[in-house]
């Protein structure tokens, strides 16, 4: 009775030292997920590779160059996606991707078929099969859609305000300001929690960071790749929060001149570089010297900055972290990091991939913003005349066969 007593005491004293997880909370979900129904299959009991979509033969990678022509005043002009599907596996692939998209011209053997705006691929993967196209997008569905707004604007030296650019050409000396917008700042609920395991939520915070720190960014990480999709906590709630794509910026906008090189020396464009990480509205400006055509030249690609996820207090990793006990308001601050993370993650998957995102995680997508490209010029016509002697000899003999025919006629 001494020992079943000792042992009961020493099971209390464990369970009191030991919080217990009897919660469950689930990370966000990728909103490509949502965006494709897999969210609502799954719910009915489907498995994610029965469902409809694609189906391939093994591993995929689908790269994306997603380029947008704006106008000055932000609109839209024209977007087309540059994409290359990198296929494994021997057997049959059927892919569908819910584009619109208005044409496609093929950059390989295997061109795509469009099914009322439906991407479709099919065909034979021997092994490996490179496939590519370049698709034409409706530019006004997908101005709702992109991960950012780019505006331009010009004030002439000495003369304000500034106006919106109405093409690329400007006519004298002055101030280009361009103005970048993050839009895919969206808010929503996140589940948080009063207490929460330390060691599962620093080996994920460690793979997040991994991801973060890689030099070659490909997507974001989710709960459908390194993230764990859910938690054992403590008092289970929720928070109001803000999800937010970061977007890597690198580019450069510049005036060429409309003169050519004066005999002293070549004449060197005007121009700024566009570096950064970009979470809300950042502006650049550019000072001009005279006449010239402007030039935008602007990538973004979806990151995860490493900064928020250094640990805390000189900790080599987040599991050195959790091996020195942290106090239970730390391991709730690093559950909300890491289901904040989940949230950048899911949020990025509606942008990356651009297309397919059933495809499969391995790949990457940029979007390249360029101004309006100038009309290519019309050759001169020389203005049409009537040429009075060819046509009154052509008149000439026509009458000449009439008659002819007619004197033929009465004779037979």
């Amino acid at each position: 009775m001494r020992a079943i007593a000792v042992a009961v005491i020493g099971v209390l004293l464990l369970s009191a030292a030991s919080p217990a997880y009897a919660d469950t909370i689930y990370l966000p979900s990728p909103q490509s997920d949502q965006l494709n129904g897999f969210e609502l299959f799954e719910a009915l009991g489907a498995a994610r590779e029965r469902l409809p979509g694609s189906l391939v033969p093994g591993d995929v990678t689908n790269d994306e160059l997603v380029q947008v022509e704006v106008t000055g005043d932000g609109s839209v002009k024209h977007v087309s996606d540059r994409q290359r599907i990198g296929l494994t596996g021997a057997g049959d692939y059927d892919i569908r991707e819910a584009g619109p998209a208005l044409s496609a011209i093929a950059l390989g053997d295997e061109p795509p078929v469009l099914d009322f705006g439906d991407v479709v691929w099919q065909g034979f993967c021997p092994g490996n099969r490179q496939l590519g196209a370049e698709l034409v997008l409706d530019p006004q569905l997908e101005s709702a859609h992109l991960p950012l707004r780019a505006t331009v604007s010009f004030a002439a030296a000495g003369r304000q305000p500034a106006a919106h650019v109405s093409g690329t050409s400007l006519s004298g000396p002055g101030t280009v300001s361009l103005t970048i917008t993050n839009t895919t700042r969206q808010r929503t609920v996140l589940p948080t929690a009063a207490d929460a395991p330390a060691l599962p939520v620093a080996a994920a915070l460690d793979d997040a960071r991994a991801a973060a720190q890689a030099p070659a960014v490909a997507r974001l990480p989710t709960i459908r790749t390194t993230l764990p999709t859910d938690l054992q906590v403590t008092g289970a709630t929720t928070r109001r929060a803000i999800q937010i794509v970061p977007l890597r910026l690198n580019g450069t906008l510049r005036l060429l001149p409309s003169h050519p090189a004066t005999a002293g020396g070549a004449s060197r464009p005007d121009a700024v570089s566009l570096n950064g990480v970009l979470q809300g509205t950042m502006t650049f400006t550019l000072a001009t010297k005279g006449e010239g055509t402007l030039e935008l030249d602007l990538t973004a690609v979806p990151v995860l900055e490493p900064g928020p996820l250094t640990p805390p207090e000189g900790f080599r990793s987040w599991r050195a972290w959790a091996a020195a006990e942290p106090s239970a308001a730390e391991r709730r601050s690093a559950l909300d990091l890491l289901v904040q993370t989940a949230a950048t993650g899911a949020r990025a998957s509606a942008y990356s991939p651009y297309l397919g995102p059933e495809l499969g995680p391995a790949g990457r997508t940029v979007f390249h913003y360029v101004l309006p490209r100038a009309a290519s010029p019309v050759a001169p016509t020389r203005p049409l005349r009537p040429r009075l002697v060819p046509i009154g000899l052509a008149i000439l003999g026509v009458l000449t066969l009439m008659g002819t025919a007619v004197v033929v006629w009465r004779r037979s």
